[in-house]
């Protein structure tokens, strides 16, 4: 039976008599083999196996399937595990996402945040962090952090405005009969993630007969990042935050952007009182920074989201010739890995940008503040980048790095050169030498994406 806590308090006080341990040291060795004969039946990375462990020999809890409401129904807390790792210079890091429970296509139409399912079962959840090390088994894993996530009372009002909005948005687009095109990048801080052990998994969902991708709701690893850095850690990195109660990221990016559409950057400057050197490498960026927050600073919002600014200048006749870059990619590991594990398909499955829009004058002499927009990279466009990611993948693994693909081979994304030079080069899988290289987005898809 059950150990029944009827307050967090007890929970919590609970979870801290379990810190810098691991399962080994509360459980006995019956049960140790019991598990361990279970791990090598299923394999060690059974997803919620460890966070039902924690349940059965740290809280004494029986374990109940696809219960709907949380794990501690007396007190109202649902418990999760999620794995750290130790980082060179920020000490801990997030490993992944924080993952809740399937997204109901079906019903999640007829309901309101206030009474949602999510929030019924997560609203006050009990945060494990342990240390996930690759050549630990799960019964090792040392336990470092507890932290108290209150969906409804401890994060600042501002969030508590953005994730409503941001699960909002999610439930609109299901009712719109667009489940299928969904993305994490499409939020900014509480997402929809894929959530299948297969990636041909595909369900039914309502206004539409296109089947869509099973997603689960989660709370985005850069979220979890700041939680770490800023809450548990207490690093107080210098960020700077735009955000006001009662307004969600949109709308104060529309309030600090509005005012400054056809100023060129001279008056820009001016306005603000800056002192930039104009021949500076990241000049705009440096400009769209402050015009944001009135510093340079990281902006604390996007550090949550994971949204990148990207500064883009239009040409006078609206041509624009900037691609957009991606970190350069390893060889070796491109050729191991499959689409939906890939780099390419994290950065464009989660990343968020703001594109802030400049135009040169006719006599290239000066620039003008064009307007913004938000932009992610689109569910319809997912195949073609997966047939040029695959097709770049079959180039190395046949040792045919110059035949890597071209902006003529796609209307989207290619493969060229990202190092400091010629010289610049990685190993790869046939022990050669080769040029750093990485997945380009064009700049006229960026262009008609954005409706430029």
């Amino acid at each position: 039976m059950s150990k029944i806590y009827e307050t967090k308090e007890e929970i919590f006080n609970k979870a801290l008599l379990f810190m810098e341990k691991c399962l080994l040291d509360v459980m006995d060795q019956e049960d140790v083999l019991e598990v361990k004969s279970e791990i090598e039946r299923n394999g060690r990375n059974r997803k919620g196996y460890l966070g039902q462990l924690v349940q059965k020999y740290v809280f004494d809890q029986e374990l109940v399937d696809n219960r709907a409401e949380a794990d501690f129904k007396v007190a109202g807390v649902e418990l999760k595990t999620t794995p750290i790792k130790e980082h060179k210079t920020k000490r801990y890091i997030a490993k992944e996402r924080l993952v809740f429970s399937m997204i109901d296509y079906m019903t999640i139409i007829a309901e309101n945040w206030e009474e949602s399912s999510f929030l019924e079962k997560n609203k006050l959840i009990l945060l494990l962090f342990y240390l996930y090390k690759k050549e630990l088994g799960i019964l090792d894993y040392k336990f470092k952090f507890c932290y108290e996530l209150d969906f409804l009372n401890n994060i600042s009002n501002k969030d508590a405005v953005q994730i409503k909005k941001d699960w909002e948005y999610i439930v609109d687009k299901i009712k719109k009969g667009e489940a299928h095109l969904l993305s994490e990048g499409d939020t900014f801080y509480l997402g929809a993630c894929t959530k299948a052990s297969d990636s041909s998994v595909r369900r039914q969902q309502p206004n539409s007969e296109i089947p869509a991708k099973p997603r689960a709701f989660s709370l985005k690893q850069s979220y979890l990042n700041y939680i770490i850095q800023n809450e548990i850690l207490s690093t107080h990195e210098d960020y700077k935050s735009i955000s006001e109660e009662n307004k969600t990221i949109d709308e104060k990016i529309k309030d600090k952007l509005e005012r400054f559409i056809g100023k060129t950057d001279n008056e820009i400057i001016e306005e603000l009182g800056l002192v930039i050197n104009k021949k500076q490498k990241q000049y705009k960026r440096t400009l769209a920074n402050f015009m944001i927050s009135g510093s340079n600073s990281k902006i604390e919002e996007f550090e949550k989201a994971n949204v990148k600014l990207r500064v883009i200048t239009l040409e006078n006749n609206g041509n624009l010739k900037e691609s957009i870059s991606f970190p350069h990619f390893d060889y070796r590991e491109i050729v191991n890995q499959d689409w939906e594990h890939s780099d390419l398909y994290r950065l464009f499955e989660e990343k968020r940008f703001l594109f802030v829009i400049f135009k040169k004058d006719k006599e290239g002499k000066s620039i003008s503040f064009q307007g913004w927009k938000f932009w992610n990279f689109p569910a319809f466009d997912m195949e073609e980048a997966q047939r040029i990611w695959e097709l770049n993948k079959e180039m190395i693994q046949s040792g045919k790095y110059d035949s890597l693909p071209k902006v003529s081979d796609s209307k989207i994304v290619h493969v060229r050169p990202h190092g400091r030079n010629r010289e610049d080069k990685i190993e790869t899988p046939h022990g050669t030498m080769e040029t750093k290289k990485c997945f380009w987005i064009h700049a006229n898809y960026i262009k008609e994406s954005l409706g430029l």
